[in-house]
């Protein structure tokens, strides 16, 4: 099996302009390769090569799959904001045309990767995408992260306390510090192998940089803190779809079907928490 995390670049004004990042992931939970994609062509084919002679794929796309509302927010964008969990703003309006992830969901599929609004099941052999979100991910393992088994405070004051991570925005410094602690957080999630044999510390090759080598500074560009992110974000993502998959650490569907869904890594207390606000909001969940 191999675990394919993808940030997506789908923004208006990132789109067609911008590169996509892709990070692989085996059973084991190493990184064995990534790739930076520029069109929506080269993005599916990236994904059906790692996918070929395989025993599955599974995809965690970093990019709303699903945008039925013409303006506003999502159902699911409202649950996480309402649970203070960092979401995508996506609306058809935003978009001049057929929204970018979706055009992508329709090339993977035409390939017989298939999208699914459904906890996957733990057997080889399948080939599914399902929508993720980084920021939100990145938000939970650094509490996950800060937790230990004694500790009994409020989830939600907790939630509300900690900063969003902002990897994008702000200037050089700013960037520079969120992402050497997304880069540490990573590197202490178990179940992840960060140590890497076969990965350059080349930031400007366009593929197989090992993120947790990089000297991430402020005098680095804007570019390459863009490259960082991504790298960031795929690694997220896959992690994301492989966590749920081995069936540790626990998971959370929130929403489903055309009306979006989004799966996120979640421990009981915090499938707890998103899922009262799920009910408050008759919004599906799993």
């Amino acid at each position: 099996m191999r675990f394919i995390g993808c940030a997506l670049a789908w923004r208006p004004g990132e789109a067609r302009d911008k590169l996509s990042c892709l990070v692989v992931v085996d059973e084991r939970g190493s990184i064995v390769s990534n790739a930076f994609v520029g069109s929506i062509e080269e993005v599916a084919e990236s994904i059906e090569g790692y996918a070929d002679e395989r025993r599955g794929v599974l995809v965690g796309l970093d990019a709303p799959l699903a945008i039925p509302n013409e303006r506003g927010t999502r159902g699911i964008e409202r649950i996480l904001s309402k649970v203070s969990l960092p979401a995508y703003s996506a609306n058809r309006n935003m978009f001049g045309d057929e929204p970018y992830a979706e055009r992508l969901l329709e090339a993977l599929q035409e390939n017989g990767i298939e999208y699914t609004d459904y906890p996957f099941q733990n057997k080889r052999g399948q080939q599914t995408v399902v929508e993720v979100d980084s920021g939100a991910t990145l938000k939970i393992l650094a509490l996950e992260r800060s937790q230990d088994d004694s500790d009994n405070g409020d989830l939600a004051q907790k939630l509300r306390s900690q900063e969003d991570p902002k990897l994008r925005k702000g200037n050089k410094e700013a960037r520079a510090a969120a992402l050497k602690s997304a880069i540490d957080v990573l590197w202490n999630v178990p179940g992840l192998r960060m140590r890497t044999g076969n990965l350059s510390t080349d930031l400007s090759s366009p593929e197989n940089v090992d993120v947790s080598k990089v000297d991430v500074t402020p005098s680095l560009s804007h570019a390459d803190l863009d490259r960082l992110s991504g790298l960031v974000e795929g690694t997220l993502a896959a992690y994301t779809v492989h966590r749920h998959w081995k069936g540790r650490g626990g998971s959370i569907v929130v929403g489903a079907g055309n009306e979006g869904s989004v799966l996120l890594p979640a421990t009981a207390d915090l499938h707890a928490r998103i899922a009262e606000e799920c009910r408050n909001s008759k919004v599906p969940y799993i």
